[in-house]
């Protein structure tokens, strides 16, 4: 498999449900008539993810996994709460969600490092590999995030209000992620 297809394949498969709970978090209050913000945020999260993921890939740094694992729904966690304290956007409002994206980026690429490291075809090189692979999980995400907001738009057409829409994903996502990280407590 190539590394687009294994970075595509690696974020929309069900057993990275955390990731695809993190999108849905991120994306909380948005529907089609805001996809390129939506876009921007995953996009920001990509930025994060694929930084740790190259210096982690080069084993020039490593966290133990069951921390990395253990963070990963603390990170769903406070972008649900994040995103359901946010009201109407405001410049400074967007700049901090893009800096929340990118930070938490950078803990989730650690999950990716490993099976990075192991699923990767070792004749294309590491940089290419790594570029191919980011831009897998880019491709991905942002038909995750398309799916969630279309999904979102018909509930809006169903009279669903942005709020109700926000309350409902957020309390979900931090929720599930609560249960999530009492199951992986590192220690």
């Amino acid at each position: 498999m190539n590394d687009i297809a294994l970075g595509i394949s690696h974020i929309t498969d069900w057993q990275g449900y955390d990731h695809m709970l993190y999108l849905l978090a991120l994306v909380a209050r948005y529907d089609l008539r805001h996809s390129g913000k939506a876009a921007l945020l995953a996009t920001a999260f990509t930025v994060g993810h694929s930084l740790t993921l190259a210096v982690a890939s080069l084993d020039l740094f490593r966290i133990p996994g069951d921390w990395v694992e253990f963070l990963i729904p603390v990170t769903i966690f406070i972008t649900a709460l994040w995103s359901l304290k946010v009201g109407e956007e405001s410049a400074q409002k967007q700049r901090q969600g893009y800096a929340l994206a990118v930070c938490f980026g950078l803990i989730h690429g650690l999950g990716f490092s490993s099976f990075f490291r192991i699923s990767r075809d070792e004749a294309a090189g590491v940089i290419g590999g790594l570029f191919r692979f980011n831009l897998g999980v880019e491709i991905g995400q942002l038909v995750i995030v398309a799916g969630l907001l279309a999904l979102a738009s018909m509930l809006r057409a169903s009279k669903v209000t942005e709020r109700e829409q926000q309350l409902f994903v957020c309390g979900g996502a931090m929720f599930l992620s609560l249960v999530m990280g009492l199951e992986r407590l590192p220690w």
